[in-house]
């Protein structure tokens, strides 16, 4: 697997990142120094690469930017800023959440991954291929997407007791990547940004 090459300052800011419970980027190490101009840069960079992500801002997080699609945002470190560090994002997730459940469930489904799917070696449903256990977080994350009105993250985080950079990490590792299930997301009025899944999907 290739690695993924970053500068010095990309990989403090992600060093830090990884190293909180949050998986925060804001604030930065003050180590980078004040220079905004360039921080910002560097931070669009990290974003372009999908490294880090940008979310809805919580109480008492920093600011990255005021949106009119997501309005006041910050920025969470992604699977894949996880694994450009070092860091297996199953047991970084681990540590965030309150049960031993997901790592046996993320762990699973990325071995049926690299299988090549379930189809061809059970007679499950087609639709089900690849997918994790009913009764599983990762059951409950799916189950509260494919609902017809859709899932919040505050929602998400309920129906599975994990961190919000946790579920997001889920939908784009785990749901996206591994079980090529499509979760696409839309601001609904009232409610916020809403997140579904519009594919079945099996695992590759």
């Amino acid at each position: 697997m290739a690695t993924t090459k970053l500068t010095d300052a990309q990989r403090v800011i992600l060093a830090a990142a990884g190293a909180r419970e949050s998986g925060l980027v804001l604030p930065l190490p003050k180590s980078l120094g004040d220079n905004r101009g360039t921080l910002g840069v560097i931070l669009k960079s990290l974003l372009t690469r999908e490294l880090v992500t940008e979310r809805p801002i919580l109480q008492d997080e920093e600011l990255w930017r005021d949106t009119a699609e997501l309005g006041r945002t910050t920025l969470v470190i992604s699977t894949e800023g996880l694994k450009a560090i070092g860091i297996d994002p199953i047991e970084h997730f681990v540590h965030e959440t309150d049960g031993s459940l997901l790592v046996d469930e993320t762990r699973e489904t990325a071995v049926t991954g690299r299988l090549g799917g379930s189809a061809e070696t059970t007679k499950a449903d087609p639709a089900d291929a690849g997918l994790p256990k009913p009764g599983t977080k990762l059951a409950s994350l799916i189950a509260a997407l494919r609902r017809p009105e859709g899932a919040t993250i505050a929602e998400l985080m309920e129906a599975t007791g994990w961190q919000a950079h946790s579920v997001r990490g889920a939908m784009s590792g785990n749901l996206k990547k591994k079980l090529s299930l499509e979760v696409t997301s839309e601001v609904v009025e009232n409610r916020g940004r809403v997140y579904r899944i519009t594919t079945v999907g099996a695992a590759e």
